[in-house]
């Protein structure tokens, strides 16, 4: 594979020219194509020329969608709004969800709800998210249009944005992650204008502004958006050339952390009686390890550190253990004895990983399997269409919160096993599977991209372009699942960032200067 993608970037950087006897050779269709393909590096009218194009190819999938896709967590969301009891809280607002998105699908549901329906509010949310979702990829594919990089590279990645399925399927869910995905995708973009200039870019007070905006959204939107941020200013401050280039990344960091780790929970929170989230979500994965040693290996454990364990999980752990997830080992609720065993829990789990690393790792593998195994006949770790899940499986709670529902279960399911009969083709598996986007591509982009940098033909001003993917891979490895319906939306910024590793391998020659 790694050849094959080596063959592709090659043909990628490749801009073919066409003499004037090839055009008149040319069919039919690929007259048509070239017709209504965008000049990315035209005027205002090209951009709308853009943004229609991909609109219209989104279209089957928002007339699916409608009146949207909910999934379970914005269901509990909405709840939330309403005051409703709900599977977190008893009514009250929590930050088990960040509450920026709480708030943006409350607004939308009370919107619906003041015209008719709360339908109506959420079809005017899919319009909404699906228009911003296809302006930011258009400016996405101009930034790198501008930017030195092939025109195949990034005509390919319009036509990406554009025909690949999952891309509007899950850009236009209601789900946290969809309101994520533009804040993500824009701030990438300013970490390659950042990296591109050396971090010149910054000394406008307008782009450092603009930076620091989309930084404090990122965080907002995205439970793990503050540590992303955090690490993409971190590793930009190695590539930028100047202290206060260095001071003005580091302080949009801090600015981050403060709004995140300070603000809301110390002021915002208590005024607004918001209840903080759980700590339960920061150590799932030590809580899963925990769970399946007690299941294995229970019996050869001291009878303290057994009450530790069974006091921190979820009742009877052990027997509801399920590899695939870790939500009956965690719950939903941080209680006080659980704050008191936190401690004792951490050092029983870390003197116990040295016993039994086996139980850990299996525990551990077998949760993120979905990030490096092929679809199999136990489980189907391949990109799935979600549409069955997202309108007709979130339950009872959707009716209690006015949420519409979807009764073309059949049709639902004959989309998403058609798609899962497609991903499991000898051809379109690897293209398919969450393993190629959460792993192996990531993996050959970087190994691509320091071969080039050894061999001088790329420089680090452009090899840093792959710094929204390195602040992204590593959030994979600590989900509490990879191979569920769950693990589909945590792969939605790795769909959005992939063209953009190809394209900076297209980029030519950068003069000795440019790495001064």
């Amino acid at each position: 594979m790694t050849l094959i993608f080596e063959r592709f970037i090659d043909w990628l950087g490749r801009d073919s020219k066409r003499t004037e006897s090839d055009h008149d050779r040319s069919t039919i269709l690929s007259g048509f194509l070239r017709r209504i393909t965008p000049d990315f590096a035209g005027d205002r009218r090209q951009t709308l020329k853009a943004i229609a194009v991909m609109a219209v190819c989104w279209l089957p999938y928002y007339m699916l969608a409608l009146p949207g896709e909910i999934w379970y967590d914005t269901v509990q969301q909405v709840m939330m709004w309403k005051g409703l009891s709900n599977p977190i809280t008893s009514g009250a607002w929590s930050d088990h969800h960040p509450v920026l998105d709480t708030l943006i699908f409350g607004v939308f549901y009370q919107l619906g709800a003041w015209l008719g329906h709360p339908a109506v509010g959420v079809a005017l949310y899919t319009t909404c998210i699906a228009i911003a979702a296809i302006v930011v990829f258009v400016y996405t594919v101009r930034y790198l249009a501008k930017s030195a990089v092939s025109k195949r590279a990034y005509l390919g990645a319009y036509l990406f944005f554009c025909v690949f399925p999952f891309i509007p399927i899950f850009s236009m869910a209601m789900v946290k992650d969809a309101v994520f995905l533009p804040m993500f995708m824009l701030f990438s973009v300013q970490c390659m204008e950042v990296a591109r200039t050396k971090g010149a870019c910054l000394k406008s007070r307008r782009t450092l502004a603009l930076f620091i905006i989309l930084a404090l959204l990122v965080s907002l939107t995205k439970k793990t958006g503050v540590y992303s941020v955090a690490f993409a200013c971190i590793l930009l401050v190695f590539i930028v050339s100047g202290d206060r280039a260095r001071v003005k990344l580091l302080g949009a960091a801090v600015a981050s952390g403060l709004v995140i780790f300070v603000l809301l929970p110390v002021v915002l929170f208590p005024a607004c009686h918001i209840i903080p989230g759980g700590k339960q979500e920061i150590i799932a994965i030590p809580m899963q390890q925990s769970a399946l040693l007690l299941r294995e290996h229970g019996s050869e454990l001291p009878k303290d550190e057994q009450d530790i364990l069974t006091g921190m999980l979820e009742p009877n752990a052990a027997e509801n253990y399920e590899w695939w997830a870790v939500d009956k080992i965690k719950g939903t609720h941080w209680t006080q004895q659980r704050e008191n065993l936190l401690k004792p829990f951490l050092r029983v789990w870390a003197k116990d990983a040295v016993i039994y690393p086996q139980t850990y790792a299996k525990a551990y593998f077998m949760l993120e399997q979905g990030w490096i195994a092929l679809p199999n006949s136990t489980v189907n770790e391949n990109l799935q269409s979600s549409y069955l899940y997202t309108r007709t499986a979130p339950g009872k709670n959707a009716d209690v919160a006015g949420l519409p529902q979807s009764k073309y279960t059949r049709l639902y399911d004959g989309i998403d096993q058609f798609v899962i009969w497609l991903g499991n083709q000898f051809f379109m598996q690897p293209w398919l599977s969450r393993a190629f986007w959460a792993t192996w591509l990531p993996f050959m982009q970087l190994y691509e991209t320091v071969r080039r940098l050894r061999a001088k033909e790329l420089s680090w001003t452009y090899a840093a372009w792959l710094v929204p993917m390195l602040v992204s891979v590593p959030f994979l490895w600590i989900s509490g699942g990879s191979v569920t319906y769950e693990g589909l939306r945590y792969l939605m910024p790795m769909l959005g960032i992939a063209p953009i590793g190809c394209a900076l391998l297209t980029v030519q020659q950068q003069p000795s200067h440019a790495d001064r």
